[in-house]
C-alpha cells in the first residue's frame, strides 16, 4: 500500500511528509520535529517514542497542573480542624494546607497528593490519623469542531479516545473528509484516517485533556 500525506503544523506552517504508513498506529511515525533530534510519542504505542532505544514516557494525562482548582476534605482529626477547602495551585505548582503550609502539587495524581498531605501532618505530629480526600473542581474537556453532527466540549475521561469524543458529537456528517482528522496535542497538529480506525478498533487514539480534534469537510 503507497504512503500517504502526513502533515505537521507548526509555527503556524504546515510541513507536507510522505510517509510509509505504520500499521500500529493510526499516525504515521515522525522522528524529528526540527533540525534536532526531538522524538515524538505514538499515541497507539503506549507512550513510547517513535526513536527506538528511547525510555517510554509516563502517561501525564492525569497529571495535576499550575492553575487546577481542587476540593481537599480533612477528616479523621478534631472538629475544629475539619472541613473542606478550595484550594488554586499556584504557578509555582504548589498548594497551602492549615498547620503544614505550602506542598508541592503540580504534575502528581490526586492519589500521590492525597497521601503527601495525610503523610505531612503525620511526620510534623499535628494529626495522628488524618483523612484526605483531592478531587479537581473543574472537569477538563476535549473539544471536538468542524463536521460532526454536535460539535462541542467533550468531558474528558481516563478513557476517552478520537472516536468515542466523535461519537459524544453524534458522529460524522456526511460531508466529513474522515481520511484526513486533525487533532492537536500538546500544541503539535498531526493527521489521522478516521476510516483506518473504524476498521480495526484496536487502532483508535488515546486522548488527552484540553486536546482539540477538527473535521473538515470533504472536497469530494
Amino acid at each position: 500500500m503507497a504512503g500517504f500525506f502526513f502533515f505537521l503544523f507548526a509555527n503556524g506552517h504546515a510541513q507536507n511528509l510522505n510517509l510509509t504508513p505504520n500499521t500500529n498506529s493510526a499516525f504515521e511515525s515522525i522522528k524529528t520535529v526540527n533540525s534536532g533530534s526531538v522524538p515524538i510519542a505514538d499515541p497507539m504505542a503506549g507512550g513510547a517514542s517513535v526513536a527506538s532505544g528511547i525510555v517510554p514516557s509516563m502517561d501525564t494525562s492525569d497529571l495535576l497542573r499550575g492553575g487546577d482548582t481542587l476540593i481537599i476534605r480533612l477528616t479523621g482529626v478534631p472538629t475544629p480542624d475539619q472541613g473542606i477547602f478550595e484550594v488554586k495551585i499556584d504557578e509555582g505548582g504548589k498548594i497551602s494546607m492549615p498547620h503544614i503550609g505550602n506542598l508541592p502539587a503540580a504534575n502528581s495524581t490526586t492519589v500521590q497528593l492525597k497521601k503527601l498531605i495525610e503523610d505531612t501532618y503525620v511526620k510534623e505530629e499535628i494529626f495522628t490519623n488524618p483523612n484526605v480526600t483531592v478531587d479537581l473542581k473543574e472537569q477538563r474537556f476535549v473539544d471536538v469542531t468542524g463536521e460532526v453532527r454536535m460539535p462541542q466540549r467533550v468531558p474528558y475521561t481516563k478513557d476517552l479516545t478520537a472516536m468515542g469524543a466523535v461519537a459524544a458529537c453524534g458522529g460524522f456528517t456526511d460531508f466529513a473528509n474522515r481520511r484526513r482528522v486533525r487533532l492537536t496535542q500538546g500544541g503539535v497538529t498531526r493527521e489521522f484516517n478516521a476510516k483506518d480506525i473504524q476498521a480495526d478498533q484496536g487502532r483508535d487514539i488515546k486522548l488527552k485533556p484540553n486536546d482539540k480534534i477538527q473535521v473538515d469537510r470533504s472536497i469530494f
